[in-house]
């Protein structure tokens, strides 16, 4: 009876998250949320109010209280149990179970292969999706992986690479900058609203005039690790699992092939800055295992603003993009991931100072409203950037795009260009390149940047050109992907594997330069401390209050002669990013 209520209840509580997860993104709950928890934590204040809140953390007490109860008050089975009845019972049962579910694959009444996670929950329950999340992870090993076929692959790439690579012998490449754009699209393609004013003068005037198309993303309200994913690597997720996210699962592990890799052959430097935690979605992991020199996110920039709900504004990005530029001598291939854009938006209006007012959706105003303002001081965040870009006078071309839509209760229909899974680029330059409109899966944009600069491609990116007219197109990029990340890595020659790069954190140096002591207060003294720097003493972290960029001062703590000092930063989480060389604390210095 125990048993029986138990997962009844497990399952009610799986539902009733999914329910709550569609309030706030059109993708439907699946297991590998689990390993989201953590994040979701970090900015659960965003998103849920402090009685919200409260609520949840009374209901799992009540929870717990309830599932004790039930143990104790339930009736006890007390016959003696056949184990090996049960055991059979429960053999049939799966094998019955699997079986079906195989039939239903082979006869396509089933899929186990969701390119969109929201229709396939629409058109086989929840149930079956959740559970196939559940057990279907990564890249299944293709029948035909081998090592005589990956030979045969390796082959055709090398000659095709060879042979493109050949005739790319460029003296001079411009830098070159990505930015993606939280939750950004042109929301004069939504049907039936008008604005007090143009909400993107920059973005509407860039597609004008420069390179652009519609970009075609895996997901819609959330997963901005999976466009990220897709440009940077050039792979397809969905060859992975239902609604999983590489960066939590292989790439956490394992390093590959990358934008940032195939460029630094090339002698660039590279660079990734995103104005959010460094350990969301191990960000602070994964680019590393890209290849990327270095990575700032907020626990590494300074003087930071933040919009109403609490996200960094991405003015803030424009500085350390010109120091990420300006700390190099060659040329650069800088990444950067923005975040004002974030919901969760708000039913009522909490900015007085909006001067956008949307007309033509009054029951989700508020919300509109302030997304509507929201993107405009983004579309205010690209003017300056191409100003900043201007101003340095060196070859540079700027990739923009948008990650997903936002969760603004929108559908096909309400869409000018009738899909939700299309958000939009502009390629901005000064190097002269003409002008073209081209529509793009997010996982092709990469290719489509190497061939308009004529630069030396990749594995991935020659794969994507030599089979993408092929009819075994997509078979042939599943083996390479499963290669790569889980396989052998029979692609790689034993001179080209990939390794976790050496990256630096921020683009500051941070030091301890003296340290002193007064009654119970110690003083440390050094370079480019922020809010998120914590001292520690003998790698212990200590409470730390932050006085300005020179200063931090931490309280009733003795000192010893040759305590180690130093100062690292630290996230919400509480989390350690990085740390700066040790100070050795003398006695005798101090009298």
């Amino acid at each position: 009876m125990f048993a029986l209520s138990f997962l009844s209840i497990v399952w009610l509580i799986i539902g009733i998250v999914n329910c709550v997860i569609l309030g706030f993104r059109m993708t439907p709950f699946s297991a590998i949320d689990i390993l989201l928890a953590k994040n979701a934590l970090q900015i659960s204040s965003k998103y849920l109010s402090f009685f919200e809140m409260v609520l949840i953390a009374v209901g799992i007490v009540l929870l717990v209280v309830a599932f004790v109860i039930m143990w104790i008050k339930l009736p006890k089975d007390k016959e003696k149990k056949n184990y090996l009845k049960n055991l059979c019972a429960i053999a049939i049962i799966t094998v019955f179970t699997v079986g079906l579910t195989k039939i239903g694959v082979s006869t396509k009444l089933l899929s186990n292969n969701f390119e969109n996670l929201g229709y396939a929950y629409q058109n086989y329950g929840f149930a079956y999706c959740f559970s196939n999340s559940i057990i279907d992870r990564g890249i299944s090993k293709p029948s035909d992986y081998s090592e005589e076929t990956m030979a045969a692959i390796k082959k055709q790439i090398d000659s095709k690479m060879n042979e493109d690579n050949a005739a790319k012998e460029n003296e001079k490449t411009p830098n070159i900058i990505m930015v993606q754009l939280e939750s950004f699209f042109d929301i004069n393609n939504v049907k039936g609203l008008s604005f007090s004013e143009q909400p993107i003068p920059n973005w509407v005037k860039l597609k004008e005039n420069y390179s652009h198309g519609f970009l075609t993303v895996p997901s819609v309200g959330a997963g901005t690790a999976n466009t990220e994913f897709e440009i940077l690597t050039g792979m397809n997720t969905d060859y992975f699992g239902a609604g999983e996210y590489p960066y939590k699962t292989v790439l956490s592990s394992t390093p590959t092939e990358s934008l940032s890799t195939v460029l630094k052959q090339q002698g660039y430097s590279t660079a990734a800055i995103h104005n959010n935690d460094g350990t969301f979605y191990n960000r602070n992991t994964v680019y590393a295992n890209l290849g990327f020199d270095s990575f700032t996110p907020i626990e590494y920039m300074y003087n930071l603003t933040y919009n109403p709900l609490n996200w960094v504004k991405d003015e803030n990005l424009t500085g350390v993009i010109k120091s990420s530029l300006d700390a190099t001598k060659n040329q650069d291939f800088v990444f950067t991931v923005s975040v004002q854009g974030h919901g969760r938006y708000p039913s009522t209006q909490i900015d007085s100072t909006q001067k956008i007012q949307v007309s033509g959706n009054d029951d989700n105003k508020a919300a509109l409203e302030y997304y509507t303002n929201q993107i405009n001081e983004m579309d205010t965040f690209v003017g300056d950037l191409i100003k900043m870009i201007e101003s340095r006078k060196e070859p540079t071309v700027l990739i923009l795009y948008g990650d997903h839509l936002p969760t603004l209760g929108l559908t096909d229909e309400d869409l000018t260009n009738k899909d939700l899974f299309q958000t939009e680029y502009v390629m901005w330059d000064n190097i002269g390149l003409s002008n073209e409109t081209k529509d793009l899966n997010a996982n092709e944009l990469n290719n489509y940047v190497f061939d308009r600069l004529q630069l030396k491609k990749g594995i991935i990116q020659t794969a994507e050109e030599l089979y993408s007219s092929s009819s075994d197109y997509t078979d042939k990029m599943k083996l390479i992907e499963y290669d790569l990340l889980y396989g052998n890595q029979y692609l790689l020659d034993s001179t080209s594997t990939f390794t976790t790069s050496d990256m630096k954190m921020g683009y500051k140096d941070i030091s301890v330069e003296s340290v002193s002591q007064t009654g119970e207060d110690i003083i440390v003294k050094g370079s480019n401390f922020n809010e998120f720097s914590k001292v520690l003493i003998n790698d212990s972290s200590v409470t730390t209050e932050y006085v300005d960029e020179n200063t931090l001062k931490v309280t009733a703590t003795e000192l010893k002669d040759k305590d180690k000092i130093s100062v690292g930063q630290y996230g919400d989480d509480n989390i350690e990013l990085g740390q700066c060389d040790n100070y050795e604390y003398s006695t005798q210095s101090t009298k």
